[in-house]
């Protein structure tokens, strides 16, 4: 998807108001990222549009599933981007985005503009979702997967109670994908001049009690430190202060769209539109 004819006949293959979504949205993105980018280099321009295209892409397709979940109206998806502040994020998103040829940040950012479309104004999404685009575009793969960690150490847990088995096999799809991350206090430091967490260096937050309390107190912690993951998670959490740290509310939702990224999962964001 790297011209704009071919983002066209996407959104003669969506529905009809996620098509004209995205054609409206790509008259003003060739605008701003034309405007942005005006005194770059030629080839520059070129393929900030092309970074752009790949990210109505992907958007396009998510505000096809709201409508076809009945999520937002037609008339919802159509009027949209006559909001000043959704049209804000949305312009923030197409820059970042043009910046960068990162599918995975074009993915999030693609995410972040489609739960802003179901966000009330004023709401803390749409608060906090400008910065979370401003995040997403300082921040790297590694920093971004570290978020979706401590999210799901910290925020996520079963929707009920499990057997010890299946806890542990929760454990395993949550976690396991981000076992291999190594944080520097640079990270941290990185991370918390973005607003997406504190780091606190005399703060020590027990794993034990956060996975205990997570699947309501059945979980055998011993038996877990012994596994691979138990005994890289707790290197991660002990001799790499992932127990100093706590996120911000810019943290949490890039956090929670990682996390649904790298899994496979959904997790539902309602509670903060």
């Amino acid at each position: 998807m790297t011209d704009p004819l071919s983002l066209i006949a996407l959104g003669a293959a969506v529905g009809s108001a996620a098509g004209k979504f995205v054609e409206k949205a790509w008259d003003s993105g060739e605008k701003w990222i034309k405007s942005y980018f005006e005194n770059h280099h030629e080839r520059s321009q070129e393929r900030a549009k092309e970074n752009t295209l790949s990210f109505l892409a992907d958007l396009a397709k998510r505000v096809d599933n709201l409508e076809k979940e009945r999520t937002l109206s037609s008339e919802q998806i159509s009027t949209s981007q006559e909001h000043p502040d959704f049209s804000v994020v949305l312009q923030k998103a197409m820059i970042t985005a043009a910046q960068t040829e990162s599918k995975e940040k074009h993915q999030l950012l693609s995410r972040l503009v489609a739960e802003r479309m179901k966000a009330t104004p004023e709401s803390l999404l749409a608060l906090a979702s400008k910065m979370a685009c401003d995040a997403i575009s300082y921040t790297t793969s590694n920093q971004l997967k570290l978020l979706g960690l401590i999210t799901n150490i910290m925020y996520i847990k079963p929707s009920s109670k499990l057997s010890k088995e299946q806890y542990m096999g929760y454990l395993q799809a949550r976690l396991g994908p981000f076992s291999e991350i190594r944080p520097a206090n640079l990270d941290y430091f990185h991370l918390e001049a973005l607003s997406c967490l504190k780091y606190e260096s005399f703060l020590s937050i027990d794993l034990k009690i956060i996975l205990t309390d997570k699947n309501q107190g059945e979980f055998d912690f011993d038996a877990f430190k012994e596994q691979p993951l138990g005994k890289s998670l707790t290197d991660i959490w002990e001799k790499h202060q992932l127990k100093s740290t706590q996120l911000t509310s810019v943290g949490q939702i890039i956090g929670v769209m990682v996390s649904d990224q790298v899994t496979g999962s959904v997790t539902n964001m309602d509670s903060w539109a």
